[in-house]
C-alpha cells in the first residue's frame, strides 16, 4: 500500500474536486500554502505512483504546461489510507457515529438523501449475507 503524506493528498483531493484536469499552476492556485516546487515535486511522485495522469497540455501563459488528473487507482489508495486510520480509532469512535458524522459534512440535503439511499441498502446487503440459518 502507497502511504500519502499530507501535501499529496492536498493535490489529489485538489485534483478529485476539478471537472477539468488541471496545470500546476492551477492547482497552486487553488489552496494557500503550496507553492510551485512543492506541487511539481507531489506530482512527479504521484505520476510515479500511477496515482495522477498527464492529461494533455496547454498554454499557460507563454508556455506550454502538462494537464493533470487524478487516476481511479488514487480514489482506491486514499480508500486504502482512509481503512487504515480508521482501524486505529475505531475503537473510540463507532462506525455508526462516524457515518453519521460523515452525513453531516454534506451541505447539499438531496446529496446526503441520496447516500443514506445507498447506505440502506448497503446494510439490507450486509444483513443477508451475514444472517445466521434458522437451527432446526
Amino acid at each position: 500500500m502507497t502511504q500519502m503524506n499530507p501535501r499529496e493528498l492536498d493535490v489529489l483531493n485538489i485534483l478529485w474536486k476539478s471537472d477539468e484536469p488541471m496545470t500546476s499552476t492551477d492547482i497552486v492556485n487553488e489552496q494557500k500554502g503550496l507553492t510551485q516546487s512543492t506541487v511539481i515535486a507531489v506530482l512527479r511522485k504521484l505520476l510515479k505512483d500511477e496515482l495522477v495522469e498527464v492529461s494533455g497540455v496547454t498554454h499557460s501563459g507563454k508556455v506550454l504546461s502538462r494537464t493533470y488528473r487524478p487516476t481511479e487507482a488514487s480514489r482506491e489508495i486514499i480508500l486504502e489510507n482512509f481503512q487504515n486510520d480508521y482501524r486505529n480509532f475505531c475503537n473510540v469512535i463507532p462506525k455508526s457515529t462516524l457515518c453519521a458524522a460523515i452525513l453531516e459534512i454534506d451541505e447539499d440535503s438531496a446529496k446526503a438523501k441520496d447516500e443514506v439511499k445507498k447506505l440502506k441498502s448497503m446494510l439490507a446487503d450486509f444483513e443477508k449475507r451475514n444472517r445466521k440459518p434458522k437451527e432446526e
